[in-house]
């Protein structure tokens, strides 16, 4: 009997396992992940730095687990976006508009600059002593632009000087850094005579004492840009949507120290009519935006 009665214990013991081990496997399949791209404006270890106190904030906010993805060129985000692998993405204005084109991505938030200024601005920068005080003086010379998908560092920048009468044939060489902080230390170092940046790298440059306005002057300022926005994928479950334009809208409220580390006072809705002018910039320019890597 004493048999008998054990083997049923042990038997509904392991049954009760089982049944736990189970539930556990089915909520763990059922928990929700929110897969968040950023596009690498400066290197990815940097750019996840910045981008971890908001990751936590959302994550809390949003009550699932928030996966950030910072990829090693801006075409990558939109290409992830385009197979399903992110639900949403920090994009670049320009990037922004490549995705709606090949990804159908649709924008929900906007960053404003910690000024309260709906635009930021882009900066041509050289080295102290290389001579060059205006655009022109940049024929024959060496240029970085940032990625062929960056607003601040190529695509602005190339309107300006396609403006004045300046294109690629009339450098010495051009090329592409990856990263508008890369492009700032290779002027530093003189591998290159100048550079296309935006500001808020500029400045955090300048904070943390890599460069100094001495060192890496700007010479030029290009014409404002609208801020960068999030955009989310055009099939994201609604709900995960809902909660992620929630928790963007209300992140100056709850938790602002969490935006320093991006240059924004908060984060607006914002509607795709507000690039508009990026658009006409890239037709301007005669880009492919379906070809664009």
């Amino acid at each position: 009997m004493r048999s008998y009665l054990l083997n049923r214990y042990v038997v509904l013991a392991i049954f009760i396992s089982m049944s736990l081990l189970f539930s556990g496997c089915q909520t763990a399949k059922t928990e929700k992940t929110f897969r968040l791209g950023i596009i690498p404006s400066e290197n990815g270890q940097e750019t996840l730095k910045q981008f971890s106190p908001l990751v936590a904030y959302l994550e809390e906010s949003m009550k699932v687990k928030v996966e950030p993805y910072v990829a090693t060129d801006y075409n990558a985000v939109v290409e992830a976006m385009r197979a399903k692998h992110i639900d949403a993405a920090m994009f670049g204005p320009f990037s922004y508009i490549m995705a709606v084109e090949r990804a159908g991505a649709e924008v929900c938030v906007v960053r404003v600059g910690e000024s309260g200024a709906p635009t930021y601005n882009s900066y041509f920068v050289t080295y102290k002593d290389s001579g060059i005080k205006t655009l022109e003086d940049l024929k024959g010379k060496t240029l970085a632009y940032t990625d062929p998908g960056s607003t601040s560092g190529y695509l602005v920048p190339a309107k300006v000087l396609l403006d004045h009468g300046l294109s690629t044939p009339d450098f010495a060489s051009v090329i592409y850094s990856n990263g508008h902080d890369a492009s700032l230390l290779a002027v530093k170092n003189k591998q290159v005579d100048a550079a296309a940046i935006d500001e808020m790298t500029y400045n955090r440059a300048i904070k943390k004492g890599i460069i100094t306005k001495d060192e890496v002057p700007t010479f030029y300022t290009c014409p404002p840009i609208p801020q960068s926005p999030f955009a989310v994928a055009k099939d994201i479950d609604p709900e995960l949507k809902q909660k992620f334009v929630e928790a963007m809208i209300k992140v100056h409220e709850l938790r602002p120290d969490v935006l320093k580390p991006l240059s924004a006072s908060k984060y607006v809705t914002a509607t795709d009519d507000n690039f508009q002018l990026i658009r006409d910039t890239a037709k301007a320019l005669k880009l492919d935006l379906s070809k664009i890597k």
